[in-house]
């Protein structure tokens, strides 16, 4: 019925991390829900029995549940998904936690194979995800998230939901949603929007790079600017798809992490631009928290600085740049 480990892996090409076997069946999409204490328990089932998830011994339909959407080529066992279920399961063990790991059809050409399968598995996703509802699963304590080809799929589920079943997301957070194929709007893909979704919050820290160049949802954050290199990234990193190259990339999810275990690290603020903000004398008017919990009253850009490692939130420090605007303020 449930499968205890994931598909037969290889190792990737250039030799770190694991690869699954690269097919484009939707059979081979599976929910990983963890049922433990530590990222190695967990249960896996095949996307077309979700509904066997209320026999899993640990779900609790009356606590909220996360759904997380990993991105191009990762697979389960990425730090990506680690990091976060981790923060999940540390700072909020009241909360149901579960990956959709659609790695199989994530890997392969990113244009040719990887984007084109955002649509299709947020469809199948977005059928079982109803059927799951319909057996009582709570849409209101439902958040769906994304990280960059991640993001896009929790688009298209959550419009295929809103669209096709009658059913609207509460909440789509959306990390740093991929930008190649999806912008300009509709070039070859459609990209997640604010209309995907009752609230849709979107982190950007690669605008322009992996990341989407533009406002995308609700509520969009601009760390450091939004754009690399984000503080603490390497300035040269030409080997694309590395560690280094997608550090900027990265910091999405690991600020949204961060703001699992500590709510209040990201305050942010309203303004038009990077350098409005950094010109604005009273940046604490209309601030709101970036990340977990994000007031879903929000609208329009929000921006913030952050450290340039752990911990990266600076707490009410984190709204004032280093200029003159901020000289009785430490930064």
């Amino acid at each position: 019925m449930f499968r205890a480990v994931s598909v037969t892996w290889k190792r990737y090409w250039w030799g770190t991390g694991i690869l699954p076997d690269r097919t484009n069946r939707i059979e081979d999409i599976y929910l990983r829900f963890y049922n433990g204490n530590s990222f190695e328990e967990y249960v896996d089932l095949p996307l077309h029995q979700a509904s066997q998830l209320f026999e899993i011994k640990g779900f609790d339909n009356n606590n909220p549940t996360v759904l997380y959407i990993h991105g191009f080529i990762e697979t389960a066992q990425q730090e990506s998904v680690q990091v976060m279920v981790n923060a999940y399961l540390e700072a909020r063990p009241d909360t149901n936690i579960i990956l959709l790991d659609w790695s199989n059809m994530s890997h392969g050409s990113y244009l040719v194979n990887a984007a084109r399968n955002t649509k299709k598995v947020g469809a199948a996703s977005a059928e079982q995800l109803s059927k799951l509802i319909d057996a009582g699963l709570s849409i209101d304590k439902l958040q769906v998230i994304g990280h960059s080809l991640g993001s896009h799929v929790a688009g298209y589920l959550a419009r295929e939901l809103k669209t096709k079943h009658n059913k609207t997301i509460k909440r789509l957070t959306a990390l740093d949603p991929a930008f190649p194929a999806f912008y300009p709007d509709g070039v070859v893909m459609e990209h997640v929007t604010d209309k995907d979704a009752e609230f849709v919050d979107v982190i950007h820290t690669d605008a322009g790079g992996y990341g989407a160049p533009v406002r995308t949802g609700t509520a969009d954050f601009w760390p450091n600017g939004g754009k690399s290199i984000q503080p603490g990234c390497p300035r040269f990193a030409p080997i694309p798809l590395s560690d280094d190259n997608l550090c900027s990339h990265w910091r999405s999810w690991r600020f949204y992490a961060e703001s699992i275990r500590n709510p209040e690290a990201f305050p942010a603020s309203p303004a038009d631009s990077y350098h409005k903000f950094r010109e604005n004398q009273s940046p604490e008017v209309g601030m709101v928290y970036m990340g977990s919990n994000c007031d879903t009253n929000a609208r329009g850009s929000y921006y913030l600085t952050t450290n340039a490692e752990s911990p990266f939130g600076k707490g009410m420090e984190g709204l004032y740049h280093k200029n003159k605007n901020s000289k009785n303020k430490k930064s």
